[in-house]
């Protein structure tokens, strides 16, 4: 804390030091020069600088970058940049939330901030999290996206912790433009994965394949009026995504799991897995003292007999989606007009309606507890005498005239589809405001933004917990013996219809129909901004150095800003009701307000010099108070020094902060999904049990624990009211080349730091149990709560405490480096080339304050998150012909190799790994498009991208896993790597 106050205290009299060398200076200004180059706002200040220039590095993508890609969802775009990675996105089906939202430095997308011409775009779902959704944006209207990666808040306030994205849009536009895009995905299947799923006996599918069919539509008209006094522009899109089933490949036909523990020693390989909640059913039955009776299934004849892992588990995975189905709807307008030579009023309206659907497998009974009346007339004559066996019987304890056995039943909902999540989001998005000179050296700018999202979240194909144990409670009807619900007798619930999963082909439609219920979640977020800011040239003063040509520019302002989201679940939803669901969903509502006062100064000390072309020196500061109960302070220092025209050096210090979100604060605590897999289950545990016993495993229990085969178990999550901010400090250092010697070529590396302490949210229900059974650390073993079997997942009884809290720090380091020339071929036209790499140095994960760090450099896994490689490039070269304005562009992606993390030597990763799948090569992507100008108003592009149709690298679950839910999707990492095959896209322009 002294530390942050000493930083304080510096940046305070940094920036006081400024404006006192500036009036010192006073006496000292000269006759202000000619008039300058144009100048620019760029990304990450609020101060006009000339040229584009920025001590802050800033990545910049083009609309012509853009259109060479093909891409034309914002989120794939993003996620070809090197400092971007995989977040929430069309790719994501289990545990999606049906936005698209950015992830930089592998930070969490909660930690970037979204602007739109330089202001927030504000939250884009009703969960009560503070990330945007880039479905808002329009690809159309885009005219360059710029990309900071480190703090910012001292210029745009909290949430700029990982950096910022802006996407500046083309608000000024004249005449009429029509967009038009069709693509495809094309994919020829020949993966060796298709010899473990053939042996398996499940179908594989064609050996092409083209799926994923989309189009998309846009108009854009502008026009100015009133003598140019004004401008108008308007646009609309229309798009429309098929959906992609992983059954349409050959590498995720089947969940593929890794060999049991004893199996690797063996020398045993990857097998077709899934879930024990199959489709037979999986019947498993303890004594009071915690002995397995008895594990069973019903097979195909109708036999009850012992389950059997290596033929019974459910394959889930075809039948979840690689990429949702999606439709969206945007549209606004943006009004400029010039009320006088000296005040320029605008207005933005932006709204999107964005629609989508996630599949997963059928719902189906998730080994709730039930108990089985011997007398149940469903049961058949072998399976009574099996399952209320008298040493059964007296195992539980069982006694009397209607004795029955309890045991946990995974039944999969065959009869009833998968699992469908249904997704209406409704964005609004407008601003008024005015801006102008109030003299010649100082400029206003004032506004009021409103945004706000509401929308649905519909889940159908659930079966109800209660009404599963109604059903399966069944019992001789005392008239007319026939099967009926006990529910119905004691009229508890007289619409129960009994659900009959003891004999093949015994489910009937009313039963399903009985079992299903809908769900339905609803809720709104909204924020509003306003702010108003002061823009001057002190120079014109006389407040500069002698030595410099250019004076103090100072920027002055206020904001107030507010958020507030209500997240309404219904009945069922809170209930926990819903089986597959992963728990109780539970309502959220809250709201916060902050007020702000924010500057900024920029000073030239030194101008066109011998040896010093320019020294400027750049500060910042905001002051921030929360109705939340506390105030944050950030502040940023910037040198920027050019010793000779054709080199640039810069350096920069941010302090940057997040504030809890809603969500984050206000969320109701309860048992969901949380971890991947208990290193103390299956009949060979990882550790031993003197380890184990640290997480409360028994002797007797030791061994017998049954693993999940989903790779899954509880949490107790939720908010947590008492959280701080995050704080962040980032140090920037690079140069920018750009030698004359050289026209066209700049060469730009920018070293980056940054480090997050006090990071909110879960630790993780892995590193929680992971560290208990490597230390014995009460810290770590208190928060894990096994049930009276030692189970994390067969009941809500069974959990790791993992609520929010503020926890250890988060550390990203690394070199950027960027390049464009471009050269004349003279009767040839010219060629021009692009790179942007990252090498990252640096990603460590610090659990407890104080606490060990792991980096995550180069690997992945559930505590790593998504493959996060040392050196990851897009370049591109294109030559623009001379001939009917051809131009041919040709674009290498590139990702750095990686392992999974259980390969690390760091205690807190490592653990056994199944080699054949644990280590991913360096990938290569070589992406091929060309446009021409067919008229001089109709321009095609016709492109291929990942045009050698690699495959995906696979990953595996089970006993192994490094393919954690919801990161990975289809034995692979989706939104990393190009997992659907080419694609395929023609898109055409009109302009008149």
């Amino acid at each position: 804390m002294e530390k942050n106050r000493s930083v304080q205290q510096a940046v305070r009299f940094a920036l006081a030091a400024v404006a006192a060398a500036s009036a010192s200076t006073a006496g000292y200004a000269q006759t202000p020069a000619a008039a300058p180059l144009e100048e620019v706002v760029v990304t990450g200040s609020r101060l006009r600088v000339v040229n584009d220039a920025s001590i802050s590095p800033v990545t910049s993508v083009t609309a012509t970058d853009l259109q060479a890609t093909g891409l034309t969802r914002v989120e794939d775009v993003l996620n070809n940049l090197p400092m971007v990675f995989a977040a929430q996105g069309s790719t994501v089906s289990n545990g999606s939330n049906g936005t698209a939202t950015v992830n930089l430095r592998n930070l969490g997308a909660r930690r970037t901030l979204v602007l739109v011409n330089g202001r927030r775009l504000g939250p884009g779902n009703f969960s009560g999290a503070n990330t945007s959704d880039i479905n808002q944006i329009p690809g159309s209207l885009i005219e360059r996206v710029d990309v900071l990666t480190g703090g910012a808040s001292a210029v745009y306030g909290a949430d700029a912790v990982a950096g910022v994205v802006n996407f500046v849009l083309n608000t000024k536009f004249e005449g009429v433009k029509i967009d038009a895009n069709y693509s495809f995905n094309n994919h020829s299947n020949g993966n060796s994965v298709a010899e473990i799923v053939k042996a398996r006996g499940f179908p594989l599918p064609p050996s092409t394949v083209n799926t994923g069919y989309g189009k998309d539509f846009s108009i854009l008209m502008g026009s100015n009026f009133e003598d140019g006094k004004g401008n108008a522009v308007f646009y609309a899109t229309y798009r429309k995504d098929d959906p992609v089933l992983q059954d349409k490949y050959d590498f995720s036909a089947c969940t593929l799991n890794s060999p049991s523990a004893a199996g690797l020693t063996a020398g045993r390989k990857a097998t077709c897995g899934g879930s024990g909640t199959s489709a037979t059913g999986y019947f498993q039955a303890y004594s009071n003292a915690g002995a397995a009776l008895f594990t069973n299934t019903v097979d195909p004849s109708g036999a009850f007999r012992p389950f059997n892992t290596a033929t019974d588990l459910y394959n889930f995975g075809p039948l979840n989606y690689f990429q949702r189905p999606s439709e969206r709807y945007t549209a606004g307008t943006f009004i400029n007009y010039d009320v006088n030579d000296k005040v320029n009023a605008y207005a933005e309206f932006m709204f999107a309606r964005n629609t989508s659907v996630a599949q997963i497998a059928p719902s189906g009974d998730f080994f709730l507890l039930s108990r089985i009346p011997c007398n149940n007339p469903l049961l058949t004559a072998a399976e009574r005498s099996f399952i209320c066996s008298p040493a059964n019987l007296a195992a539980q304890g069982e006694t009397g005239p209607t004795p029955g056995i309890s045991m946990y039943i995974g039944r999969r909902n065959v009869e009833g589809g998968g699992r469908q999540a249904t997704f209406g989001l409704t964005n609004y998005h407008a601003i008024i405001g005015a801006r102008g000179d109030l003299s010649d050296n100082w400029k206003f700018d004032v506004y009021g933004q409103y945004g706000t999202t509401a929308g649905s979240n519909g889940n159908l194909n659930y079966l109800s917990n209660a009404r599963i144990q109604n059903a399966l409670n069944v019992v001789p009807d005392p008239v007319t013996g026939a099967a009926v619900c006990q529910s119905v007798l004691d009229k508890s619930d007289t619409a129960c219809v009994p659900w009959n999963i003891w004999v093949p082909g015994g489910v009937t439609k009313a039963a399903t129909d009985y079992l299903s219920i809908p769900l339905l979640i609803q809720g709104e977020v909204t924020e509003r901004v306003i702010s108003g800011s002061l823009t001057g040239d002190l120079g014109a003063y006389g407040l500069k150095f002698p030595t410099a040509e250019s004076g103090l520019q100072v920027n002055v302002g206020a904001e107030w800003r507010s958020e507030e989201s209500d997240f309404r679940p219904d009945l069922a939803s809170q209930l926990g009701d819903a089986a597959g669901s992963g728990g109780p969903t539970t309502p959220v509502s809250g709201a916060f307000r902050v007020k702000e006062l924010f500057t900024e100064a920029r000073m030239p000390i030194v101008e066109n010099k011998p040896g010093v072309e320019s020294l400027t020196m750049e500060a910042g500061y905001r002051y921030s108070d929360y109705s939340l109960g506390f105030n944050t302070d950030t502040y940023k220092l910037g040198l920027e020094y050019a010793p000779v025209q054709d080199l640039r050096l810069r350096a920069s210090y941010q302090r940057a902060v997040r504030a809890p979100n809603i969500g984050e604060l206000f969320s109701p605590q309860s048992v969901g999904l949380d971890g991947t897999k208990d290193p103390c289950a299956g009949a060979t545990p990882s550790f031993t049990l003197a380890q184990c016993a640290f997480s409360g495993v028994t002797a007797s229990q030791y061994g017998l624990i049954a693993p999940n085969p989903a790779a899954q178990y509880n949490g107790l999550l939720g908010g947590n009211p008492n959280l701080n901010p995050e704080t962040a400090d980032t140090y920037s250092l690079g140069f920018v080349f750009q030698p004359n010697f050289i026209p066209n070529l700049t060469v730009s590396m920018d070293y980056y730091d940054i480090q997050i302490d006090d990071v909110i949210g879960p630790i993780g229900g892995d590193t929680i149990l992971q560290n208990c059974v490597t230390t014995g650390n009460p810290v770590y073993c208190n928060a894990v709560h096994r049930s009276s079997t030692g189970s994390l997942w067969k009941s809500n009884d069974g959990f790791i405490s993992d609520v929010n809290v503020n926890f250890g720090s988060l550390t990203a380091k690394g070199i950027d480096v960027k390049g464009r020339y471009k050269h004349t071929l003279g009767d040839y036209g010219s060629i021009s080339f692009n790179l942007e790499g990252t090498y990252a140095m640096e990603s460590k994960i610090q659990n407890l304050t104080g606490g060990p760090k792991y980096d995550c450099i180069g690997f992945y896994g559930s505590s790593c998150g998504v493959p996060n490689p040392e050196w990851r490039h897009v370049a591109s070269a294109t030559w623009a012909t001379p001939w009917s304005g051809l131009d041919l562009t040709m674009r290498w992606r590139y990702m750095g190799k990686v392992a999974s993390e259980r390969t690390s030597s760091d205690p807190q990763l490592t653990g056994r790994f199944y080699p054949d799948t644990a280590f991913i090569k360096a990938y290569n992507y070589l992406d091929m498009s060309g446009s021409i100008d067919v008229k001089e108003f109709l321009t095609l592009r016709l492109g291929i991208n990942n045009v050698f149709d690699k495959d995906p690298p696979i990953s595996v679950s089970g006993t192994f896993s490094d393919c954690p839910t919801t990161l990975c999707n289809g034995n692979t990492y989706a939104q990393v790597y190009d997992t659907l095959g080419r694609y395929v896209y023609l898109h055409a322009t009109l302009k008149f």
